[in-house]
């Protein structure tokens, strides 16, 4: 991973993000839970958040566990749920349970969640520690991801963290799905529905 580029990136956006991340903690669930407003959708819009090869996600990374995960992992579910997260965030690490609680929910509906880790690079040691840490003390039994280049457009396009969107087997985007801010377990599984619904109509 091209170390600098990471940092760079993250001294560009960190104060805004944390700014936002402050606010919503500071606000609570219900704030947390409004819709984008227009100014964010300018931000964060749908039609950028993919901006890759065909509007796909696409990755080859490791896991908190240092296995090996790939794209190809979307392949086995119909849809997934990809959450960006900060160690640094509160309300990223408060809505934790309330995904693994919906992700369990879901288990048997070929409904998938990662979580791509924002501030971990390849060879953080010390994050890396910090966020198994956070993992193990929600609970969280869905797979986290270090961060590597092909994330980085992604997260210059988020106007906060925590966000959320769905993606289908492909690794692409699911309209309406995307969302700023921490959410509830009855507000993931919401989204879970509503991504769940749009690839069935296909």
């Amino acid at each position: 991973m091209k170390k600098l580029h990471f940092y760079v990136l993250t001294a560009i956006f960190a104060g805004i993000l944390f700014a936002s991340c402050t606010k919503t903690e500071t606000q609570g669930t219900t704030e947390a839970e409004k819709p984008l407003t227009a100014k964010e959708v300018a931000t964060a819009s749908e039609s950028k958040i993919l901006s890759g090869s065909e509007n796909r996600l696409t990755f080859s990374t490791k896991d908190l566990d240092g296995n090996t995960v790939t794209s190809e992992i979307f392949e086995n579910y119909d849809v997934t749920l990809v959450n960006i997260w900060g160690t640094f965030c509160g309300p990223c690490k408060t809505e934790l349970p309330h995904l693994e609680a919906a992700y369990k929910a879901y288990a048997d509906k070929k409904v998938n969640v990662i979580g791509l880790t924002a501030d971990l690079p390849e060879g953080d040691a010390e994050t890396l520690a910090l966020a198994k840490e956070i993992w193990k003390d929600a609970g969280c039994t869905f797979k986290a991801l270090v961060t590597v280049d092909s994330f980085l457009p992604i997260y210059e396009q988020v106007a906060g963290f925590p966000t959320s969107f769905m993606v289908d087997k492909k690794g692409q985007l699911i309209p309406g799905t995307l969302h700023l801010g921490s959410l509830s377990k009855e507000g993931f599984e919401k989204l879970f529905d509503k991504a769940l619904k749009a690839v069935a109509s296909k």
